[in-house]
């Protein structure tokens, strides 16, 4: 991953919505002893989910030093997590294996910083070798359906909506450089989940968010012979209330954008 230019700022933005991302936790197989969360960062979620499950054994790993090292930092008296440098790849020479492996908000940037979906491929390859036998797998990302990228139902009147907002205009301006008209459902979505960060442009405005679709993610689990056990699409309430309050967006409209996408798949 290339370096970050604001990292107190990127530590913030991915433990602001903690409660939203711990959601994950009810997938958590009740017989599940270890879990390995893979782009741990600074190990909020971490740190949360080893609190929430004193019994199992957490292990965090992340490519940024300086993250791990305040992740060690935070551990405390906790007995059950552990923090790592390196890359997953790294991991399959050591024989321990998981009953869980968890990538929560970072496969988009697995995709944008390496080599697209390639790099996605080799990630869950090698997650799925790091897991036990009826070990799953759980993916928290931005993740769009494959018809979102050819629907243009209602894109006009919402676009204008947006264009409408005159301090967002020349962040859709930057966005259509980089990514293309906006013409699309998926398109404007993917807008519409990144103009916040305006702050952090250079960094945010060229991150793919939504590289890859459920349709594409389902083709990756059965080439490993895995099984999807659950998949949902849906937006936190925070983001609906943010584009109803600056685009005036109608409930109907709002109906065609989606923030987050979980999936679960066993070995």
């Amino acid at each position: 991953m290339e370096d970050i230019v604001n990292p107190q700022r990127y530590l913030e933005r991915m433990s602001k919505p903690l409660q939203e991302k711990l959601k994950i936790a009810k997938y958590i197989p009740q017989a599940a002893s270890t879990l390995l969360d893979v782009g741990c960062a600074d190990g909020t979620i971490t740190l949360a989910l080893a609190d929430m499950y004193p019994e199992m054994s957490f292990v965090g790993i992340d490519l940024n030093e300086d993250f791990i090292n305040i992740a060690r930092g935070r551990i405390g008296e906790r007995k059950n997590v552990s923090f790592e440098h390196g890359y997953l790849r790294e991991r399959l020479s050591n024989p321990e294996r998981f009953d869980v492996v968890l990538f929560c908000s970072v496969l988009h940037e697995f995709f944008s910083y390496g080599e697209g979906i390639s790099t996605i491929v080799k990630a869950l390859s090698d997650a799925h070798e790091t897991l036990n036998k009826g070990g799953v797998l759980i993916l928290r990302d931005m993740i769009l359906y494959d018809y979102a990228d050819k629907s243009e139902l209602w894109v006009e009147e919402t676009k204008n909506k947006v264009i409408a907002k005159e301090e967002v205009t020349h962040l859709l301006t930057d966005f259509e450089t980089i990514f293309g008209p906006t013409k699309t459902i998926k398109q404007l979505n993917h807008f519409l989940l990144k103009y916040m960060y305006a702050d952090n442009w250079e960094r945010e405005g060229g991150e793919n968010y939504v590289p890859v679709s459920f349709e594409q993610y389902d083709q990756i689990f059965k080439l490993l012979g895995m099984q999807v056990l659950f998949q949902r699409s849906s937006t936190i309430p925070y983001l609906k209330e943010k584009w109803e309050s600056d685009f005036g967006f109608s409930e109907a409209e709002l109906e065609s954008f989606r923030s987050t996408g979980i999936v679960v798949a066993r070995k």
